[in-house]
């Protein structure tokens, strides 16, 4: 059984205000009829009820799952939103969040939270992230679909900044393995994929990158580096 959405203390109370990203999705008219609200005016109109919440612990506390019937409403309410819905977990700041898309730009996809952290993706294989520890700046990564051969051997760059705020590239060499017929279960819901895991080694040090591709090509979840020192991202894939 795959990870379900992750959670701290802190996490559990963020999972809360960031759920309220799509239950703010639609106002009400003169009229009396909802109406949907641009992403862009959601995160917006969430930014001031974020500033309220706690910090994150220097030290996290260890994960915990949520419970079957938290779960199963927080998915009935994202579903009801009628907005894709992307949940990232950082153990390393010991927070996780719901993330929805702000922009497009060549199939590439930015997600954002009401903090104004982002995660750039294409077909959901990470290319860039802001505000999170050690940002990846950019990319050049593997297609989800070469990904998903499960095979093959092929290179890769990570584009970080170091001390002195220059951008730096991680060239490594990467290969795949595959594992099918795996159970991952996300917000209460059971799904069979198929795990890759892509192993990739260089100079400056070596990552692991696992993602799990659902009967319809889809990653669903996966855990993906951006730089080294610091944890992969856990992202899950709840409303397409």
């Amino acid at each position: 059984m795959g990870p379900v959405l992750e959670m701290t203390g802190a996490g559990k109370i963020l999972f809360w205000a960031t759920l309220t990203i799509a239950l703010v999705g639609c106002g009400t008219d003169k009229s009396g009829m909802m109406t949907a609200l641009p992403v862009k005016d959601i995160v917006k109109a969430q930014i001031e009820r974020m500033k309220a919440l706690p910090t994150p612990p220097a030290n996290p506390a260890p994960a915990v799952e949520l419970d079957a019937a938290t779960l199963a409403e927080g998915r009935k309410a994202l579903e009801a939103s009628g907005t894709p819905v992307m949940a990232v977990s950082d153990p390393t700041l010991g927070i996780a969040t719901f993330m929805t898309p702000i922009g497009t730009n060549s199939g590439v996809i930015t997600w954002a939270n009401p903090a104004h952290q982002t995660v750039s993706t294409r077909n959901g294989v990470i290319l860039a992230t802001r505000g999170l520890v050690t940002d990846l700046m950019s990319a050049d990564a593997p297609s989800a679909e070469q990904l998903r051969s499960g095979q093959g051997t092929y290179r890769r760059v990570n584009y970080i900044l170091d001390g002195a705020d220059r951008t730096r590239g991680l060239e490594m060499t990467c290969r795949l393995s595959v594992s099918k017929g795996e159970t991952i279960a996300i917000l209460g819901k059971s799904y069979v994929a198929d795990r890759i895991d892509e192993v990739c080694k260089g100079a400056a040090g070596e990552m692991t990158n696992v993602y799990w591709f659902d009967e319809s090509g889809v990653i669903r979840q996966s855990r993906q580096a951006r730089s080294p020192g610091v944890e992969n991202l856990l992202l899950q894939a709840i409303i397409d």
